[in-house]
């Protein structure tokens, strides 16, 4: 039995549910203020993604009109805020505005790479 879940157990406290998050690579692009840039997705939720992007960053609040990622089952497309920057490095994005169909492909994804 993994420890933690035996020390939740033990001393009465409920653990809080796992994020639903895989760590893969996906090809994407998105729209920044100065046009289409090429990046790579590393982290990826059916409520956000972390942007791997060395030469721009958008500021943390700022709205991303435009992110196309490329999944083994066809590409989606797909709109957040940014929520963390890191200069040089690439900004996490949780999604803003996601329809019924696209919310369930990106969990069904999740749900078939955690198994």
């Amino acid at each position: 039995m993994p420890h933690g879940w035996l020390r939740a157990f033990w001393f009465g406290k409920r653990r809080r549910q796992e994020r639903q998050r895989i760590v893969r690579y996906f090809d994407c692009t998105w729209l920044s203020a100065w046009g289409e840039e090429n990046a790579r997705i590393s982290s990826l939720s059916p409520t956000g993604c972390y942007i791997e992007s060395r030469f721009s960053v958008p500021p943390e609040g700022a709205v991303v009109p435009d992110i196309t990622v490329t999944l083994p089952t066809g590409r989606i497309v797909l709109q957040g805020t940014v929520i963390e920057a890191t200069r040089g490095i690439g900004f996490a994005v949780r999604f803003i505005e996601l329809d019924t169909h696209t919310r369930d492909r990106l969990r069904d994804l999740v749900e078939d790479a955690q198994r």
